[in-house]
């Protein structure tokens, strides 16, 4: 038990220096990022520079500039860079005059070498898992030199190499697949410690293509009467199984190098080791998930193609009232009105496409207790006509009920529902004028519906025979107030 703790805080340890390495890497960005954010203030005097410009793409291209030359020569002449970034930038925004072309490229060149601060490196606060406090990095993106003719150059700095390098999108499958020959040559090599990093990002990109397959997967699942599955995911999930069986087969091997490497190690090497063969076991479980998986995913989608094609028995179909509008009328008002996107399409009429229904023709087809016979004379018809439901409440009945409610509010500053209760029990109102009032006070609650002219809103809650939940208050709207009360 005590070797199996110490294993997952030396796992957690890892796991926390790969993202104290992956956030070094990500403040490399920062200049750029912050070039962007500050365009307008630069570009102030020109405000009409900063619109519509990309100055990140701008700055990658720089870079990406320096590098080429740098292969060429010993690096680029600032004249080259900033005609470089001006030309790209002209060829953004083709309005830009060779002046303004000229300053974008000025200003991106000296965000990059950090000119503002006399090009030294810039620095970087972050939290440093390994020292378990904060740090600071210093790095360059572009860095000035002299060169051998004694003219001033710039090559990319360390700080520029890395980003350009952890940026390039590479396919999963082929990732793993170097990381994998990455891993086995270390251990040749005796190189443990690198060896035990690229395993901890193999481990992350296995669990990434976990997702990239459960992501397809869960499509096919979603749109199973539309997928071509033969033609659209049978190929995709062929080349799935080739892959994860490949990398079951090369994790194997390493784990076999593994055990060999740890009959002759000691100390902080088989330390390594150890973790090392943790970490491979770990991917290659997962990945032996992911086979079994991607190999039953063919039998669970013709499952749901034939569940597709099969008409919903009544019982299948959640029961309207019970389930969804009576646990809606009695939640509170600020509930309903907080889900109110999801409850709209509960009523909202799906829009049906007028096509034959080739399930339904298929069930009726095959089978017997759909089909339609002519009723017989101890047989009842299916359909039965629907009796009008008659109005709760007559017209004289709202007149009645509105006008008692106009004088009420007109005598008060406000009238919520409790005193609307209290003065119909005093006043003898007839419980279904009663009834009336309370409805009118809730149609109130929308002005565009609202018949009396009043500033609705909440004030507590009741709980009363007659009304439970929101407390509903209302006051006198001067704008629609009716002028017949006064």
């Amino acid at each position: 038990m005590i070797c199996s703790v110490v294993d997952m805080s030396q796992s957690a340890n890892n796991f926390r220096e790969e993202l104290t390495r992956q956030q070094r890497n990500l403040l490399l960005a920062n200049p750029i990022a912050r070039l962007s954010l500050e365009r307008r203030v630069i570009f102030k005097d020109d405000p009409e520079i900063a619109d519509g410009l990309d100055v990140q793409y701008l700055a990658l291209s720089a870079i990406d500039f320096v590098m080429e030359r740098s292969a060429i020569e010993s690096g680029a002449p600032p004249a080259q860079i900033v005609a470089h970034v001006a030309d790209e930038a002209a060829r953004i925004k083709p309005t830009l005059t060779s002046e303004q072309s000229r300053k974008v490229g000025q200003v991106v060149l000296d965000y990059l070498a950090n000119a503002r601060d006399r090009h030294k490196a810039f620095r970087a606060e972050y939290y440093d898992a390994g020292r378990g406090g904060f740090s600071f990095y210093d790095f360059r993106l572009l860095a000035l030199f002299v060169a051998a003719d004694g003219s001033a150059r710039f090559k990319l700095g360390a700080g520029a190499q890395t980003l350009t390098l952890a940026m390039l999108d590479i396919a999963p499958e082929f990732a793993q697949e170097a990381e994998a020959i990455m891993i086995r040559k270390a251990v040749e090599r005796g190189r443990f410690k690198d060896a035990q990093a690229i395993a901890q990002r193999s481990r992350m990109r296995s669990i990434h293509y976990q997702q990239f397959i459960d992501d397809k997967l869960f499509r096919a699942r979603r749109a199973a009467d539309s997928v071509i599955w033969s033609e659209e995911v049978l190929p995709e999930l062929d080349e799935a199984r080739r892959h994860l069986r490949e990398r079951q087969n090369h994790e194997a091997a390493i784990i076999d190098s593994i055990r060999e490497n740890l009959a002759h190690a000691h100390g902080e090497p088989r330390e390594q080791l150890i973790d090392l063969k943790e970490t491979i076991k770990d991917c290659h479980g997962r990945h032996a998930t992911l086979f079994s998986r991607v190999i039953t995913a063919s039998e669970e989608f013709r499952q749901l193609q034939a569940h597709a094609f099969r008409a919903r028995y009544r019982q299948d179909v959640p029961d309207l009232e019970d389930r969804i509008l009576t646990p809606l009328l009695a939640a509170p008002m600020k509930v309903v009105s907080g889900m109110s996107d999801e409850v709209w399409t509960v009523f909202a009429g799906p829009s049906v496409p007028k096509l034959y229904d080739l399930a339904l023709l298929f069930e009726g087809c095959t089978r017997p207790m759909f089909r339609r016979d002519s009723p017989g004379v101890d047989e009842t018809r299916d359909l039965v006509a629907l009796e009008p439901v008659p109005p709760e409440f007559d017209a004289e009945e709202i007149r009645v009920a509105q006008d008692w409610l106009v004088r009420e509010i007109a005598a008060r500053t406000r009238f919520d529902m409790k005193s609307a209760i209290e003065a119909a029990e005093d006043q003898a109102l007839a419980e279904s004028t009663l009834r009336c009032v309370l409805f009118l006070m809730l149609r109130s609650w929308c002005p565009e519906d609202d018949p009396l002219g009043v500033i609705a809103s909440i004030d507590g809650a009741i709980a009363h025979q007659r009304a439970v939940g929101d407390n509903l208050s209302l006051e006198k709207d001067l704008g629609r107030w009716p002028t017949w009360t006064t």
